[in-house]
């Protein structure tokens, strides 16, 4: 049985969300959202790099730099009341709510002006209990040597630039000061866009995820790749 404060805590989240949702003006892709998790299935590659084997940092288009992310970076890139569309608005809104958690470190992407491109989330085993609360099941659990990128971001004004794959590459770095040997992420199938960032900042193909939902039940599978597999789904062939 669910105590009263935990109840509490999660009709204030709701709440909190639901308001979130209305004064961003993205109800419809909200709806959309919770549409999917009545029926559904998706595919998703798991993406792994091991932070020994060499890799070149991939270039941007203009100079950055990465670091923790401040308390002043979220109102230029995660601000929801920003003169966005609709589609990005709530994409700022999805990752509001995993800075509202304070779970994991959020790292930015900065440019000559220390302004912040890009935005995502690293994870240690020791968040193992919060990415399954937060993220329900849809990681595999991080081994001690393990860290896992997630929430990544680009605002549309800074799209275009190749800041994914050069950012995302330099914050895989930073797991190492966290014990982490492999980082790694789950990208779409069907996202060619960032599955060819990801290949860039030195991300392979290791597992797929397939993911069923049913009435609200979610099943996750997933399957090792073996070596004629990973070459298959790499998205830049070598």
């Amino acid at each position: 049985m669910q105590d009263n404060s935990s109840a509490g805590t999660t009709l204030t989240r709701y709440a909190r969300f639901a308001r979130t949702t209305l004064e961003s003006g993205t109800f419809i892709p909200t709806m959309r959202s919770v549409g999917k998790r009545a029926l559904s299935t998706s595919h998703s590659y798991g993406l792994k790099r091991d932070l020994v084997a060499p890799h070149e940092t991939p270039v941007a288009k203009i100079p950055i730099s990465v670091r923790a992310m401040r308390d002043d970076d979220v109102e230029h890139i995660l601000d929801i009341h920003a003169e966005v569309d609709t589609a990005e608005r709530w994409e700022r809104q999805t990752r509001g709510r995993l800075l509202d958690q304070g779970i994991g470190s959020p790292y930015v992407a900065v440019n000559s002006d220390d302004e912040p491109c890009y935005v995502q989330w690293l994870f240690s085993a020791d968040d193992n209990d919060d990415v399954q609360s937060f993220f329900h099941g849809i990681f595999p659990v991080l081994g001690p040597d393990e860290a896992l990128l997630e929430g990544a971001f680009t605002p549309v004004r800074h799209q275009g630039k190749r800041i994914m794959s050069a950012g995302m590459s330099m914050i895989a770095e930073k797991a190492t000061d966290l014990g982490a040997r492999y980082v790694v992420t789950f990208v779409g199938t069907d996202n060619i866009a960032s599955l060819k960032g990801c290949e860039r900042a030195g991300f392979l193909p290791y597992v797929d995820r397939l993911e069923k939902r049913l009435a609200g039940r979610r099943r996750m599978e997933f399957q090792e790749m073996d070596a004629a597999r990973v070459e298959e789904t790499r998205v830049l062939k070598p």
